[in-house]
């Protein structure tokens, strides 16, 4: 399932937030349809191709909707964080103590306990295999379920004040912060996570975990851009420079428009 590649700690943990926080492994399908048949929720759409009136949007929608390389500062890629990582193996574990921190990380992706998104796709881009890292998840929901949603986030973040994640030989100890939310759809928020990994060969860099939570409708966008480095390391402008053109796109695909530049199929789980 997973390659085995030796590249800098950091890779995974923005991989380890948004993937594994939404259980890696899943049956969750993808942005190009998978192999599985949609339910009717996922299936539903108006006659011009546009999401039903208080209903998700479709699989192939959320897929559409997600950010392409050319949306991203020159000399970004696509790439599959979750296959690299210092140790070799997968991310394997992220844990935390503080039930609010995982609320927060649930909402995020869209997997809380009973408002799961019956929609979903995901995407991961780099710059290099040293950073800086983002990942992008979709979400669509139900009724209120992206209202609720962004609340939900937003009141855990407030209460979240320590974050561990571990990777293999690498565990990192986030502290964080709220802090302003780009102006991007109808609603946003924004929480900033700094920490020293310890362990592995990314041992003494501060990491940088920027999340962002943007609510288009009856649905989500979330972002989490990682930079890594020395004490000086900064976090990453793409982030916050990247939430408009997320929430525009998927505005547009909600419509039953094709976002421009054409993304590609979404990754596997």
């Amino acid at each position: 399932m997973f390659r085995t590649r030796r590249t800098p700690a950091a890779v995974a943990l923005v991989s380890a937030v948004l993937l594994l926080a939404a259980g890696c492994g899943d049956d969750g399908g993808s942005g190009d349809g998978g192999e599985d048949s949609p339910s009717p929720s996922k299936a539903a759409q108006s006659p011009d191709g546009s999401a039903p009136k208080g209903g998700p949007i479709s699989e192939n929608q959320a897929g559409r909707a997600l950010l392409a390389e050319e949306n991203l500062p020159k000399g970004w890629s696509v790439a599959d964080l979750d296959d690299t990582t210092a140790a070799g193996d997968s991310p394997d574990d992220l844990s935390t103590r503080d039930r609010d921190c995982k609320q927060m990380l649930d909402a995020l992706v869209g997997d809380m306990d009973a408002l799961e998104s019956p929609t979903d796709a995901s995407r991961s881009f780099q710059k290099s295999t040293k950073g800086p890292y983002l990942s992008q998840k979709i979400a669509s929901f139900d009724g209120n379920g992206a209202q609720k949603t962004l609340s939900a986030f937003r009141k855990a973040a407030g209460k979240c004040k320590k974050l561990t994640t571990h990777n293999n030989q690498v565990s990192v100890e986030f502290t964080t912060s709220s802090r302003k939310a780009p102006k991007a759809g109808d609603d946003t928020a924004a929480v900033r996570a700094r920490g020293t990994a310890r362990g592995g060969p990314a041992d003494g860099s501060t990491l940088t975990l920027d999340l962002v939570l943007t609510r288009v409708g009856n649905s989500t966008t979330g972002l989490a851009g990682l930079t890594a480095g020395g004490k000086e390391a900064k976090p990453t402008k793409v982030t916050d420079d990247v939430a408009k053109t997320a929430a525009a796109r998927l505005k547009e695909a909600a419509k039953g428009g094709t976002p421009t530049p054409t993304a590609p199929a979404d990754q596997d789980d």
